[in-house]
Parts: structure tokens; sequence; C-alpha cells
């Protein structure tokens, strides 16, 4: 079979945006440019069909209806089992807990006659249980994990095959993400940043992981030896009123705006200076880490997960401690202090996401593991399934 004769089913159960709808939409987009066929199953309302809609392709969509109650899954499992018999794509591609059981339990009614994939998108730990060893042994072909870091992790857990495992790095449209200095002028009105203010931003949703407390905290104790320090939030989720009440405590709500979620991430970072990613928990391989640097924007990042696989520290931006405020507050006064560095690791991190983390890459690596598949399960298929 030629790679451009696909038809990939991408799945994704979220309501919400995040990394893992960009990485979604950034895939289909790639995918249906290179001539396959995308059909896309997410749940009705979810940003994913908002992004989606204003590429210029259009996509076949299934919607199901997620969730945990009896009725609404057993919905879904007859749906897409009559989506497989009937449209018989050649890859089904999961993101989620949610939609790989329910996908791979209609494949299964079916016969499993298509080959299965899960893209893992954060470093959450898996049960070894039985139920997540058929899971993952069994019913699953193979697993992309968005860095290699996490990859190393899985190979050794009980509930996974090292040798259905591969690490591909989430990928930035760097023809869409460059500087604009045009752009940056009208975003900093936009924003309320004065030319001479010092614009540290985050691209996260508002949950503990992303650490969006210790950068808080790093902006109190730089708020006098920076006056002209600006935080820039983006992004939603369910600790909005208690950050809102802690930059209020700290003395620093006048110093920090939130801005919500929007879809045009590639224009409201062109507002930054250096971008921060104080994560704790469950980041990989982030999304906005490395479509700020397109942009040529430093970052100063956590050492937690993959997020070291993206920059050098000292090179691209600084790594930090996870869960620390002093090393943190170092460095952004260390960029703020010095332009000249902030140029050159800007500089630094477009050429390194150019290099390594571009959409096209990402892509075609991504379509050579579904070639791959499709080779091996085809081979399996006619010796007789199994381990």
């Amino acid at each position: 079979m030629k790679a451009s004769s696909l038809h990939i089913f991408i799945a994704d159960p979220h309501l919400q945006g995040g990394g893992q709808v960009r990485y979604i939409s950034t895939l289909a987009a790639g995918l249906q440019a290179s001539g396959h066929r995308v059909t896309i199953g997410c749940r009705p309302g979810s940003v994913l069909i908002e992004q989606t809609s204003q590429h210029a392709f259009s996509y076949d969509r299934f919607l199901f209806k997620g969730g945990l109650r009896p009725r609404a899954w057993i919905h879904d499992l007859r749906a897409a089992r009559l989506l497989f018999r009937t449209q018989h794509p050649d890859i089904i591609h999961v993101n989620g807990s949610q939609d790989h059981w329910t996908m791979a339990l209609a494949n299964q009614a079916s016969g499993h006659t298509i080959p299965m994939l899960r893209t893992r998108h954060n470093t959450y730990a898996v049960s070894p249980n039985p139920a997540n060893v058929i899971l993952n042994r069994q019913l699953t072909d193979f697993q992309i994990v968005v860095c290699d870091t996490v990859r190393k992790t899985l190979a050794q857990h009980p509930a996974f095959r090292a040798d259905r495992l591969c690490s591909i790095h989430n990928g930035v449209d760097t023809d869409l993400y460059q500087r604009d200095e045009s752009a940056r002028f009208r975003a900093r009105q936009e924003f309320n940043c004065k030319p001479t203010d010092f614009v540290c931003g985050i691209v996260a949703r508002l949950v503990s992981a992303k650490g969006h407390s210790f950068l808080f905290e790093a902006a109190a104790l730089l708020k006098e030896e920076i006056p002209n320090l600006i935080i820039l939030v983006f992004g939603q989720g369910v600790l909005e009123k208690e950050l809102r009440q802690m930059a209020e405590d700290l003395g620093i709500s006048s110093r920090v705006r939130f801005h919500g979620f929007r879809t045009d991430m590639q224009y409201c970072v062109q507002a930054f200076d250096i971008g921060t990613q104080p994560s704790i928990d469950c980041d990989t391989s982030s999304f906005s880490m490395k479509e700020q640097m397109a942009v040529c924007i430093p970052v100063v990042a956590s050492d937690y997960g993959g997020l070291h696989e993206i920059i050098d520290d000292g090179k691209e931006g600084f790594l930090v401690p996870h869960g620390t405020v002093e090393p943190l507050a170092k460095a952004i006064k260390t960029l703020a202090q010095s332009p000249e560095l902030c140029r050159e690791m800007g500089e630094n991190a477009r050429e390194r996401v150019c290099r390594e983390f571009s959409s096209t890459t990402f892509v075609r690596r991504t379509v050579e593991v579904y070639m791959a598949m499709l080779e091996s399960f085809k081979k399996n298929s006619s010796n007789g399934r199994g381990e």
C-alpha cells in the first residue's frame, strides 16, 4: 500500500483545548496536506472541532458521546464498530484513555481487522492491572510517546512491550510560528504592555501540574528588582479563581493578566520577551514551548519529564529544578537584565525547532510508523495474531 492512500481515524475524548488538541490538529492538517484522508473522532462541543474547522482542508467527523455512563458508552461502542465496518480506515489512532478503551473494544468486536495506535501525551502512571496489560499488549498494536524520557520508562513497564514503543516529539508549523514585528506591536498594545515592559508569558491549562504558583511567587520576589515585569497568562482551568487570588495576595495582581484560552496563539506569543514552563507534573513534550521558541522566544522551563529534550540549559533558555522558586526567579532576572542574551537564545531556539521539531518532520515520522504498523499487522494476520 502506498502511503498516499492511507485513511486515518484519529480520536480524542477531550472538550477543552491544550497540547493534545494541538497535536491532533497539527497531525490532521499535515496528513491531509500529504494526500491522506482523515476522519476525526471527538465529542460534540470539543475545541478540536473549532481548531480543525480553521484549516484549509475539510475532514470527515465521527462524534461520540464520551463519558463513563453505560448508555453513552454502549452507544459509542456500537457507533465506532459500525464506522470501522463501513468506512474501513487503515489506522485507528487514539489519544486518551477513554477513547482508547472504546475504540479498542469496538475494533475487537469487529475482529481486530484494523491496526490501532495510541499516542501517550503525558507522564501519568499506568496501573499494571490485568485490564491495562490486555489493553496495551494485546488490543493495541503500537504506541507513540511524545518524549524519549517517558518511552524509556514505559519500556520497563509490564503493561507495555518495548518493541512496540517509539518516541516522536510533536511538531510546530514554523511558517505559522515565526517572528513578526508588526504582530508583536499589535499584540503588546492589545495586552496593554508598554514598549519598556519585560513580558513573561505562560501558555498552559490552569491546573496545579503546570506550576503557575511558582511563577507567581518568582514574580513576587522580583517586583522590586524588575518593576516593569508583566506576566501574561493564557489558558483555562479549575484554578483560575485561586490563581487570581494568589496574585492579589502576593501584591502582583496589576502585573498578572489572564487572557483565557485563545486559538490564535501564533499571534499572542509575539508579545512575549520570554516564555516559561514551570511544570511539576505530566509534561512530556510541550507544544507551547516549541511554539514560543519558533517565534525566537527563549524559554525558562523546569527540568521535569521530557522538557530537557527540547532545550539545552543556557543555549535556547534555562532549565531550573521543578517545584522551586528562587532558581526560576534568577533565570527570569538574568534574561530581563540582558537583552542581548535574550536575542541570542531566541535565535538558537528557532533554529532548534526548525531543525528538530517542525510539523513536517513530525508528520513524516508518524506516517513512517503507520506504514511499519500496516506491514507488521499484515504479516501477523497472515501468520495468526498473537504476541
